[in-house]
């Protein structure tokens, strides 16, 4: 059998990180029908690798980018992008929090997070039945926030939201996955700052990072496989 964290990042290596957008020359902006997790301050690439910064956008209908090197002529974003792959990373707190700040010193490298939380629950089931298990998760989309300059509605808007993009993304990649069951229903928390809370407001980062985003708990039913076995 194999390893429920093998199986969800197989998942997750499978999230679709393209966008199509047209550039209009007007007004400067390229025009996507979804934004999926861009987000301000997060660079995006064309099809032909050059990188952009996003400066500004609206959720699911445009963005400014500019080129992060300049050239002559200047280029535009324009046709098939790619955002940036989410970084992926399992265990439990205090593991996850070693291994992924480790991982890189750039904190730009290894966001968006999407962190596995241990324990895992797992449900097996017998020959006669179609679905070979369910696996009980819980899942985290995060990516950075400035706690500065935010107020709330700025966490939620420039960060909670994308995150939550990206978790509908990764349940749709799900439900492309002939192998596993159709998502049927889930529960989510949205944070705007992610760590450890009183009444007086958040004072601990669970992760050495100031981050806010989208927890998912989501149980994921893989088919039995034909085996000739």
């Amino acid at each position: 059998m194999i390893d429920a964290t093998i199986e969800i990042q197989e998942i997750i290596d499978e999230i679709n990180c393209k966008i199509d957008g047209n550039y209009n020359a007007l007004d400067g902006r390229t025009y996507f029908c979804h934004t999926k997790w861009a987000r301000i301050g997060k660079t995006i690439t064309d099809a032909n690798g050059v990188v952009f910064l996003i400066i500004d956008l609206s959720v699911d209908e445009w963005i400014i980018a500019e080129q992060l090197i300049v050239t002559d002529p200047v280029i535009n974003l324009d046709g098939v992008c790619t955002l940036q792959k989410p970084f992926f990373i399992t265990g439990t707190k205090l593991a996850t929090n070693r291994e992924w700040t480790i991982a890189t010193n750039n904190l730009e490298d290894k966001t968006p997070l999407i962190w596995l939380l241990e324990i895992i629950s797992e449900t097996g089931y017998g020959r006669e039945s179609t679905i070979e298990r369910d696996i009980v998760t819980n899942l985290f989309f995060l990516d950075q926030t400035d706690p500065s300059q935010y107020y709330t509605v700025d966490h939620r808007k420039q960060v909670v939201t994308p995150m939550g993009n990206l978790m509908q993304e990764f349940i749709k990649t799900v439900e492309k996955i002939r192998m596993w069951k159709t998502v049927t229903e889930y529960t989510y928390k949205t944070f705007s700052r992610f760590g450890v809370e009183t009444d007086a407001g958040a004072i601990e980062n669970i992760l050495d990072a100031n981050l806010s985003g989208v927890s998912l708990n989501i149980t994921l039913s893989k088919y039995r496989a034909n085996c000739k076995c």
